[in-house]
């Protein structure tokens, strides 16, 4: 069964994914020009003895990565739902 409720409540769910994931992407560009090297060459990198301040951006930096893997997964989900419900 279809309704117009299921595509907006849909539609509101992709929105605020792509919201979480352009702030998580801006967050990790942010790191990326403040130690100068990507996300990728970070993650290969072991961790490093530093200072306790650096090591709390350090665990930010992988968690926020984490966490934007979970909402781009659940951005395509919803999109594909959404694909579903139209029959595109």
């Amino acid at each position: 069964m279809h309704t117009d409720e299921y595509e907006i409540s849909i539609g509101r769910e992709i929105s605020l994914c792509r919201r979480v994931v352009k702030q998580l992407t801006k967050a990790l560009d942010d790191r990326e020009k403040k130690h100068g090297m990507t996300t990728e060459a970070f993650l290969l990198t072991p961790e490093q003895d530093g200072l306790a301040k650096q090591k709390r951006d350090f665990r930010k930096w992988r968690d926020d990565h984490e966490e934007l893997q979970k909402w781009q997964k659940m951005l395509s989900e919803y999109e594909r739902a959404f694909q579903m419900l139209k029959g595109i």
